[in-house]
């Protein structure tokens, strides 16, 4: 049986197309490090699990998590933001990236940010990553409030810096 010249190229070609989607493999993320820390402030706090019933803070830390996604450093933050005993008051974290020129971007997670309706304890998910370069150098946070409806923030606490994973030994 003789197999025409057209057939015998669509079915390398088929073929072809096969293996490369068999050896396809998309970038994936692998984290190098998790630096944990909380930030807690009189009304405002980041962290993570339940706030601690006599002292108001986080139980646990949030995450700082260190990814790199195809030689693409993806400092991802996840936690969350608390309001405690604030009452018509917002609340917003950022991230300052800098890089290793001494670029520095601020980017805020829009996300989360969220307004207390009454003076009980409120809290909002973050899972923010703004973010994706091999360039980046360091980052820390700034927690802000506002007045609901004012949107004129200020930042109640700052972070210490944390280095990128390839900086450090």
């Amino acid at each position: 049986m003789r197999i025409s010249a057209m057939a015998r190229r669509i079915v390398i070609l088929a073929g072809v197309c096969v293996l490369g989607l068999i050896g396809a493999n998309p970038a994936q993320a692998a984290v190098q490090r998790t630096d944990r820390f909380s930030i807690t402030e009189q009304h405002f706090d980041f962290g993570d699990g339940d706030l601690g019933n006599v002292s108001g803070r986080p139980k646990s830390d949030g995450r700082l998590e260190w990814d790199l996604v195809a030689g693409r450093w993806e400092p991802r933050l996840v936690g969350r933001l608390y309001i405690n005993n604030a009452s018509g008051e917002c609340v917003r974290i950022q991230m300052v990236v800098v890089y290793q020129n001494g670029v520095t971007t601020t980017d805020t997670d829009s996300l989360s940010d969220f307004c207390a309706p009454n003076g009980q304890t409120w809290r909002s998910e973050v899972d923010f990553r703004p973010v994706s370069s091999a360039y980046v150098a360091s980052v820390y946070f700034r927690l802000q409030s506002a007045p609901a409806g004012g949107w004129a923030f200020s930042t109640e606490a700052t972070t210490g810096s944390y280095a990128a994973p390839w900086l450090l030994p």
